[in-house]
């Protein structure tokens, strides 16, 4: 009995809101900011914005440990390099279409100290 009356109140509440929620958004500082960016870019369909905190750019370690460590952390190469990654995840279907990120708010914050992110890091 009550699974028929869940059943008619999820779909009542499926017409009634019709198409599915755009106010999703991710956060998260340090490692959790790195997975925020992934996430944003990746599912940007479905995420319409970021908040970052002391995070690495979107794909710093190109897949390689050390540049964890190395690159991730004290700079990192191009940002040409990273968009052309980009565009080829996005073009093959591994990622959502990067035109949905236009528009979308991003907030990068970081210690004005930090030795670790660095001003050049976080404007990249």
């Amino acid at each position: 009995m009550w699974s028929i009356v869940l059943f008619y109140v999820l779909l009542l509440s499926t017409i009634v809101n019709g198409s599915p929620r755009t106010d999703v958004t991710v956060s998260g500082g340090s490692a959790g900011s790195a997975m925020a960016t992934q996430l944003h870019i990746a599912f940007s369909n479905d995420i319409s914005g970021s908040g970052l905190l002391a995070g690495p750019p979107y794909y710093c370690a190109q897949g390689s440990m050390l540049k964890v460590v190395t690159d991730c952390v004290f700079g990192f190469g191009s940002v040409n390099e990273i968009h052309k990654k980009m565009k080829s995840y996005a073009s093959d279907g591994k990622i959502d279409k990067l035109e949905n990120l236009l528009g979308d708010p991003v907030y990068i914050f970081r210690g004005k100290n930090d030795i670790v992110v660095t001003e050049r890091l976080a404007k990249d």
